[in-house]
């Protein structure tokens, strides 16, 4: 796709006890960078505040949120096949169930 061209994704419609919820996906294709709008749904006494604080920075509220989230996702660590894989060893032991567990599967 050139610069600049949008293609957007229209959620399936929603059961009528999920109307006022939704999630609406529009993908921006800039040199590369691929930028999708995503809707959430937030405490509404929150969002004067968070606006208000991303304008003492000045950065705009998608900004905001996409740092933060970098943030949490860098601060993640590794996961826990990661950090755990190959540090198990099967246990000493030699009685029936054992053996039957053991057989099925190591």
């Amino acid at each position: 796709m050139s610069p600049g061209i949008r293609a957007e994704v229209l959620p399936p419609p929603l059961p009528k006890d999920r109307e006022d919820t939704y999630t609406h996906l529009s993908y921006t294709y800039r040199e590369n960078i691929v930028k999708a709008k995503l809707t959430v749904t937030i405490d509404k006494d929150l969002i004067p505040q968070v606006k208000q604080y991303a304008r003492s920075r000045g950065v705009s509220l998608s900004h905001l949120i996409e740092g933060a989230l970098r943030e949490l996702n860098a601060n993640s660590g590794p996961s826990f096949s990661q950090r755990w894989g190959g540090k198990f060893r099967p246990a000493d032991r030699d009685d029936q169930r054992y053996r039957a567990l053991a057989k099925k599967y190591l």
